[in-house]
C-alpha cells in the first residue's frame, strides 16, 4: 500500500471522524510466501525536515514523489508484529496481516506511485475539510512528527509475542497463550494455542472475537475449525464472539487431534483489563 496516514483525533474532528490506531500481526500459517514485497516502510528518517515533506507533497502529481526516500522499510518477520498509532506514515508490505484496529476509515496517501500504479490526488485530500484542501502545510501539521522520526522507531513500534504467563505453567494446564497486539490502550489481541490431544480452560477479563488459523476441535459446544476451502456462499466454523461473561467464567476448548494444534486470534475492545499487566 501507499505510505499514507490515518489522522490524529484533533485533525479528524474537523471532519466529523475519529483517529485510527491500528496493529500489524503476521501468522506463520498464513505467511509460507514473502509476496512481491515483504518490507513496511515506517515513518519518516531521522533527520528528515519538513521542508522535504512538504516538497514530496507537492509533487505529488508530478510522477514518483519519492516519499519513501526519506522513511525506512522493515523487514517483515512472521510471527511477530507492529504497533502504528496515528500520525505516523506507513506503507505495509505484503504478508498476509491480522490488523485489529479502530473503527475508523480516516486516511490520506501521501505516496503517488506504488508497485507502478498511480496514487489519485483525491486520496491526498481524502479527509482533509475543505478549507484546507491544497494546503500542504495542513498535511505536514496532520503528522506526528516526533513519531514519525522517532530514532528508535522500531524499540518503540515492534511487537513480539509475549507469553500471557510463564509457559511451563500454562504446557502443564494444555495450552500456550501469547500477547500479540499490546501497545495501544485502544485495542489488544493474543494468539492461543490448544495443544493437541488437550482440553484446556480459557479465563478473559473482557470480550472478544476470534478467528481460527489451525486445527479443529469444540469450544463450549460449539465445533470449531480451519476450514482447508470456502465456497461461496458457504458458512464456516472458524469465527466466533465471545461475551465478557462467559469469558470470564472460562472457555472450555478441546482438541481431539493427535497431532495438530488448535491456533485462534482473539481481539479485544478498549481499556482490555488484563493489557494492564503488559502495557509497556
Amino acid at each position: 500500500l501507499p505510505h499514507h496516514v490515518h489522522h490524529r483525533s484533533k485533525h479528524a474532528r474537523l471532519v466529523r471522524q475519529t483517529p485510527k490506531h491500528e496493529a500489524y500481526y503476521f501468522p506463520t500459517q498464513v505467511n509460507n510466501h514473502g509476496g512481491d514485497f515483504p518490507y513496511t516502510f515506517f515513518g519518516i528518517e531521522p533527520g528528515t525536515t519538513r521542508a522535504q515533506i512538504l516538497e514530496c507533497l507537492r509533487n505529488f502529481t508530478k510522477g514518483d514523489n519519492k516519499i519513501t526516500n526519506l522513511s525506512r522499510a522493515y523487514r517483515l518477520e512472521p510471527g511477530t508484529g507492529w504497533d502504528v498509532p496515528p500520525g505516523v506514515l506507513h506503507a505495509p508490505g505484503s504478508l498476509c496481516t491480522y490488523e485489529p484496529q479502530e473503527a475508523s476509515d480516516v486516511f490520506a496517501m501521501y505516496q503517488s506511485l506504488v508497485n507502478d500504479q498511480i496514487i489519485s490526488e483525491d486520496l491526498l485530500w481524502k479527509n482533509s475539510p475543505a478549507s484546507k484542501s491544497g494546503d500542504f502545510n495542513y498535511l505536514v501539521d496532520v503528522l506526528d512528527w516526533e513519531k514519525n522520526v522517532d530514532p528508535d522507531f522500531a524499540a518503540h513500534r515492534f511487537m513480539r509475542p509475549r507469553p500471557v504467563r510463564p509457559e511451563k505453567e500454562m504446557a502443564g494446564e494444555g495450552f500456550c497463550e501469547k500477547w500479540i497486539c499490546y501497545r495501544s490502550s485502544a485495542f489488544s489481541a493474543k494468539e492461543l494455542t490448544v495443544l493437541p490431544g488437550k482440553t484446556a480452560v480459557i479465563t478473559d477479563s473482557g470480550a472478544y472475537g476470534l478467528i481460527v488459523l489451525q486445527g479443529h476441535g469444540r469450544m463450549n459446544g460449539w465445533d470449531i475449525e480451519s476450514p482447508a476451502l470456502i465456497r461461496y456462499g458457504q458458512l464456516t466454523s472458524d469465527e466466533f464472539f465471545v461475551s465478557e461473561q462467559a469469558a470470564r467464567a472460562g472457555v472450555t476448548i478441546s482438541n481431539p487431534s493427535r497431532t495438530d494444534p488448535i491456533v485462534m486470534l482473539k481481539h479485544f475492545g478498549p481499556e482490555n483489563p488484563d493489557l494492564r499487566k503488559v502495557m509497556p
